[in-house]
């Protein structure tokens, strides 16, 4: 566990890639607007997750998040976890109070659960209960973590992110750092089973025929 936390990221500065806004959306008026870059790395996971449910509708994928969370029960959870949510996640919050089964069959916890003791963080219980580590997302068996490592603070007020995903760790600078990566497994995950779709496709009526070399 100790070797998985790598203390080298409180001296490592915010990169430009992992800036928190970007200009994006437009209003009324024509003018640039700031989007945030969770927002847009979320909607970007959502849309690579319907691909894959069309390709497994048994497969438990949340395409939508829950309501809004209002500012005075992001208040109420800062004073029952006595301490202030990070700064990309307080956002999500306000945008969507949780979301079910987002990956991997865990759901990234809302205001009502973050910070609460559940049978499945027992795994990592140890961390949990000396207070260094602050869970937001989980499954059901314990397969699957999310947690911010509280033991450090970056300068922007964000909490690095350590993840335990079907038992390969993830080591990210931030919750938006953390999204970019889902979306990269989820897209690569995508690119996979397309793969196994094209090789699995007859061959077209009248086209060239392939044999397989052995």
């Amino acid at each position: 566990m100790d070797r998985d936390i790598r203390t080298a990221r409180e001296a490592r500065a915010p990169t430009k890639r992992e800036s928190s806004t970007h200009r994006d959306a437009r209003d009324d008026g024509g003018l640039a607007l700031e989007e945030p870059r969770w927002r847009s790395l979320l909607t970007s996971v959502r849309t690579v997750q319907m691909e894959l449910k069309r390709s497994s509708p048994e497969r438990q994928i949340g395409l939508a998040g829950n309501p809004a969370a209002p500012e005075s029960a992001l208040l109420v959870t800062e004073l029952r976890l006595a301490r202030r949510l990070p700064p990309s996640y307080r956002d999500f919050l306000a945008f969507s109070d949780g979301w079910p089964s987002f990956f991997e069959g865990a759901s990234l916890l809302g205001t009502g659960d973050i910070g609460r003791r559940s049978p499945a963080e027992s795994a990592n219980q140890r961390w949990i209960a000396r207070g260094r580590l602050l869970p937001f997302g989980a499954d059901r068996t314990g397969t699957s973590l999310f947690a911010f490592d509280t033991s450090v603070r970056l300068g922007d007020g964000e909490l690095p992110v350590v993840a335990w995903v079907g038992g390969l760790g993830i080591d990210c600078r931030c919750f938006t750092s953390f999204l970019a990566t889902v979306l990269q497994l989820c897209r690569a995950e995508l690119a996979a089973v397309k793969a196994r779709g094209l090789l699995a496709s007859p061959p077209p009526p009248g086209g060239p025929q392939w044999l397989a070399a052995g």
